[in-house]
Parts: C-alpha cells; sequence; structure tokens
C-alpha cells in the first residue's frame, strides 16, 4: 500500500543525530530543509551532492550562509581534506552521477572515515511504519485476506552494511516515534484504490469498505486520523586505527604516512 504522507524529522531526533553543539557536519543526500536546519542552529555545513547542478540548487533555493558550502562529488571520493568534519549525515543511499560507475560501499566507508575527526560518528536514518499500534494490525489483517503480501513495504536500512564495518566498531540506535495525520476520507480512497480491491466482487468490496469502516471506527471519532511511523536512528563512532594509511597527530599538526 503506498504512503499518502511522510513524517517530518522532528527537531529532537536531529539533535540527537548530529548533537547539541554546533559543529562541522558534513551531509550526503540530505534535503534542502534539513540542510536548512542545520545552518539555522548554528551548525557548519558541507553539503556534497553527486552533480554541480544540485549543488547550484543547494545554495540558490537555501537561505544566504557563510556556514554553508557545497561541492560536487561521491561518498567514495569524497573532495575533503582528513579530518573536515565532526559529523557526516547520510540523508539516503548512496547516489551516483548518471551515466557513472555505482558506489564502491567499501571505499565509501573509509572515505566517510578519513573525513571525519577523532571521535567523530556518521549519522543516519530511516521511516518505518509502525505495526505495533492495534488499529494499523488490524487494517493489516484486512488488507491480508484479500492480498497475502499486502501492507508489506518495511524497507531495511540501506547502510546496514555500513553499521558493519572494520572502520565503526561502536554503534548507537535510537527510535523517535513520529505521527502523520491523514484524513479519514482519505485512508478509505487508498484503500479503494489497490489494484487487488478492484477485483473483487460488489459483494466482496462492500464487505472489506464495512469492516474498514468499523476498524477507523474504533481508532478515532473526529475526521483525522494519525498513521502511526518509528524513526529509526543510529550513529557510527569512528576508528581511525582501521585506515589502511592511519591518521595521528603530532605536536598539533595532521600526519598520515605515505
Amino acid at each position: 500500500m503506498p504512503a499518502v504522507t511522510h513524517p517530518s524529522l522532528p527537531q529532537s531526533a536531529l539533535q540527537w543525530l548530529v548533537g547539541a553543539e554546533p559543529v562541522q557536519v558534513v551531509t550526503l543526500g540530505c534535503s534542502r530543509g534539513v540542510i536548512n536546519r542545520l545552518v539555522a542552529q548554528g551548525h557548519g555545513v558541507l553539503a556534497i551532492e553527486p552533480d554541480t547542478q544540485r549543488c547550484h540548487q543547494l545554495r540558490g533555493d537555501g537561505p544566504a550562509s557563510e556556514a554553508l558550502f557545497t561541492a560536487a562529488g561521491r561518498a567514495d571520493e569524497l573532495p575533503l581534506q582528513p579530518c573536515a568534519a565532526h559529523v557526516v549525515l547520510l540523508g539516503g543511499p548512496w547516489r551516483a552521477q548518471p551515466g557513472r560507475p555505482r558506489i564502491n560501499a567499501h571505499q565509501a566507508h573509509g572515505q566517510l572515515s578519513r573525513v571525519l575527526q577523532p571521535g567523530g560518528w556518521v549519522a543516519g536514518w530511516q521511516i518505518v511504519r509502525d505495526d505495533t499500534v492495534p488499529w494499523v494490525r488490524r487494517l493489516i489483517a484486512l488488507m491480508r485476506t484479500i492480498d497475502p503480501d499486502a501492507m508489506s513495504g518495511s524497507a531495511g536500512n540501506s547502510h546496514e552494511d555500513l553499521l558493519r564495518s572494520k572502520y565503526y566498531p561502536r554503534i548507537e540506535r535510537h527510535e523517535f516515534r513520529l505521527w502523520a495525520p491523514i484524513t479519514r476520507r482519505a485512508l478509505v480512497e487508498m484503500v479503494s484504490e489497490q489494484r487487488v480491491v478492484s477485483g473483487l466482487t460488489d459483494t466482496e468490496r462492500r464487505q472489506l469498505m464495512g469492516e474498514l469502516n468499523q476498524i477507523l471506527d474504533s481508532a478515532a471519532r473526529m475526521s483525522e486520523l494519525r498513521l502511526p511511523y518509528q524513526m529509526q536512528c543510529w550513529r557510527a563512532y569512528v576508528d581511525h586505527h582501521e585506515l589502511t594509511q592511519p591518521i595521528s597527530f603530532g605536536d598539533g599538526s595532521l600526519v598520515i604516512p605515505i
């Protein structure tokens, strides 16, 4: 069943991802809204995008600020100096410019480690439907009486391999409950428009919609319902000892053996 609305990133979650104090943040694949919020909260932002057009869009559509810089690059070929940021924030799956090879995940893990300062971390999130709410469980059960695969689309974490990488031995996780408002009418229409529903007989369709309305009656007496989601956040802390060419510091200067 397709989603009809997308819950926004709550402030509490964004603060958990990057920390409460202003720091230098590298973003990969983050939306303009998230980047603008980071800048407004005092963070310095280096936004890495797969092409120059996207870089120009970010600079043109966002608020003018000396705290925001953009650069075209890939996760496995970051155009940044070592230790350039305290946090790398991943807004979605790795993206490559059209026509170029796919991102090399192993090289990307090492590149992210290289650009992080000691004690820094890579952070990311995914939003999944929360099926623990009783009325949602009942809706899923109802839809699966006509389609066993209905409402089964909770995607896995696209960066799960990074969380198993030797470069990030310590992982922290935190979940936030999100609620996305939806009208009763919109939810009924969403169910009615499913292909499997259109194939039912008139009698079967009336029975299905009657049971659906009973579920919605028990969920809310008002015209607006709220769809529950879980925002699953994680932070992966860097360990520079695992780099092939380890980073070290001597007399306050950065040293990268060659």
